[in-house]
């Protein structure tokens, strides 16, 4: 059963500078079909350190919107509790001083729902309606759509990322840090106004 908007969460990178980036080698435009599992790479992809802390903790990401690093501490974590809808490409992870930690894995979200609801959620206070877009409060979809998966991500041209809370108290229990929860029903968001 499709647990309720307010235990199913938006995740996303931090933002802080401090935080360790590494930038994957090769053609950006395949950033989004790497986050969803739609192209899966041939080959071990290298991710050279782009900016921030010298070392990767255990989530480590690019700039790029879809580039999320696991560490094996994560990737077993995941296995042993049976966590879904996701799936790995090799990766080649270097520090700052042009080491690699080995084992790490890139992040793909496999497990799917259906397009997200334009017109669901409140208009932002604030927001004037009349712009081509406007910022709502609550990210929905038809539950019914929902495949069952822990991860997932809507259907459609996005980069949304959802996981149950089944993902992010098994990070908070093992003092997993470097993604931000935040429950669908209080995601603010940007809309196309139907104005």
């Amino acid at each position: 059963m499709f647990p309720g908007f307010d235990n199913v969460f938006r995740f996303s990178q931090n933002h802080s500078n401090r935080s360790f980036h590494a930038d994957l080698i090769g053609d950006e435009t395949t950033g989004e079909a790497l986050l969803r599992g739609e192209w899966v790479p041939k080959t071990t992809l290298p991710a050279h350190w782009a900016m921030g802390k010298a070392e990767p903790l255990d989530i480590a990401w690019g700039r790029h919107t879809a580039w999320y690093y696991i560490s094996p501490k994560v990737l077993q974590l995941f296995k042993q509790h049976g966590i879904t809808g996701w799936s790995t490409y090799p990766i080649e992870l270097h520090n700052k001083a042009g080491e690699v930690y080995p084992g790490y894995a890139g992040l793909s979200i496999t497990g799917r729902c259906g397009p997200i609801d334009e017109q669901g959620g409140e208009v932002e206070p604030g927001q004037k309606e009349g712009k081509k877009f406007i910022r709502r409060i609550g990210l929905f979809f038809d539950e019914s759509t929902w495949d069952g998966s822990d991860f997932f991500c809507p259907e459609g041209e996005n980069t949304y990322m959802f996981a149950t809370a089944r993902v992010k108290n098994l990070l908070d229990e093992n003092n997993i840090r470097g993604l931000v929860f935040t429950p669908l029903a209080e995601t603010s968001w940007i809309a196309r106004s139907q104005k």
